[in-house]
């Protein structure tokens, strides 16, 4: 096994562990979100593809409701497509099995934590990827989320100013792809997709930092448009 596989597994099996003991805890199982989808970064890092974390179901953020950060993060956000699972999948699942699971995509913002570790690799795994909160918007058709970066999108904004926009490479067209790669990955920590799932895939920008007062918008184009502002 290479210093790189005994990471992610060191790694991935805190991070179970703590989805387990929250889940224990009374969280709300909400699903799970794709990180490292830059191929430029798992090249850096010797990955072969993306890495796996799950959403905090307490942390789940309203459209248009202020989003108000823990004390003492530093708070940065990302633009992502969402997945709604209709139905369970297996952990073998081709990627058009896994397609005809997806029962809606929304547009999604994540909010990560700065101040965890970006490094080893197996602790920014085992601290969930820096996941700190999820924004999901209303649901579309599945097909609304084809094409979105060759078409111009998500544009995203904060105060007003373009703060970043759809970056080539970030995301298969087909997000089935995306959904047999999670399905895969957790099945090998005792873990599985249910119905209900939801999956944010990654995301379309390089993530920037919020503070008190900044008012962020972003529009997805046939997903919709999404705003918060930060308490």
């Amino acid at each position: 096994m290479s210093d790189v596989s005994e990471l992610v597994d060191a790694g991935m099996r805190r991070q179970i562990e703590d989805f387990r003991a929250a889940l224990r805890g009374g969280m709300p199982r909400l699903g799970w979100k794709v990180g490292l989808n830059d191929p430029a970064a798992q090249q850096r890092l010797g990955l072969p593809g993306p890495v796996v974390g799950w959403l905090n179901g307490r942390r789940l953020i309203r459209d248009g409701v202020p989003y108000d950060p823990p004390a003492g993060a530093r708070p940065r956000i990302e633009a992502e497509t969402a997945i709604l699972l209709g139905s369970d999948v297996d952990g073998a699942a081709t990627p058009d099995e896994a397609l005809a699971a997806i029962a809606a995509v929304a547009p999604a913002i994540e909010f990560v934590d700065a101040t965890k570790p970006l490094s080893p690799l197996d602790a920014l795994l085992g601290n969930d990827i820096l996941h700190e909160a999820v924004l999901i918007g209303p649901s579309q058709r599945p097909e609304q989320a084809k094409g979105l970066v060759d078409a111009g999108f998500p544009k995203v904004s904060k105060n007003g100013e373009d703060a970043g926009s759809g970056l080539a490479g970030r995301y298969p067209d087909n997000l089935g792809v995306i959904v047999a790669a999670v399905a895969s990955t957790i099945s090998g920590f005792g873990e599985a997709l249910r119905a209900g799932d939801w999956i944010i895939g990654g995301s379309y920008i390089d993530p920037f930092d919020v503070a008190s007062g900044d008012a962020v918008e972003a529009n997805f184009g046939p997903l919709g448009v999404i705003s918060f502002s930060v308490a």
